[in-house]
């Protein structure tokens, strides 16, 4: 009786060398993915962008994360008005307004100029930080690049321009 069991166990199990065929190739970068395997790597592009976020935020630079969020509502093909954006508005220095006004495709906005975090839409947070991109840039470029040269305070030392 003995035989008759090792005879019915034998026949249950497979020969793992019959289950390896020849035609088994690695699949190719991009393809036989499982869904794991893409949600991992969508997973793994979310968290790189989010540090690369989170980065500019502890920078304190908030032109990038302006940035950083339209290449993604871009990307995502969403409303640009429905993405909110946290940026730090600061004083005014230029006048003795309180407020940032402005107006992105016939919408205005008004933003307190007082120096902390304002979370509005994206289309005005990108208007704010490029106004004051550009103002910083002016003001350096009053101050360094325009040289100015009075022929009888302060002539040009290489040419003489009266002759």
């Amino acid at each position: 009786m003995a035989t008759k069991k090792d005879k019915a166990a034998e026949n249950l199990m497979e020969d793992p060398a019959a289950l390896v065929t020849e035609t088994a190739e690695a699949p190719k970068p991009g393809e036989g993915y499982s869904e794991k395997d893409r949600e991992i790597e969508e997973l793994k592009r979310q968290l790189a962008e989010a540090q690369k976020l989170n980065a500019t935020i502890a920078k304190g630079n908030d032109y990038e994360t302006v940035k950083l969020k339209e290449a993604e509502a871009i990307r995502e093909g969403k409303d640009p008005f429905s993405v909110k954006v946290s940026i730090r508005v600061p004083v005014r220095r230029d006048c003795n307004d309180r407020y940032y006004w402005g107006c992105v495709n016939g919408r205005s906005f008004q933003v307190p100029a007082n120096n902390e975090y304002q979370e509005m839409p994206l289309p005005f947070a990108a208007c704010l930080v490029d106004m004051l991109r550009a103002e910083k840039h002016a003001q350096y470029f009053a101050d360094e690049e325009v040289k100015v040269y009075d022929p009888r305070s302060n002539p040009h030392e290489e040419e003489d321009i009266r002759h």
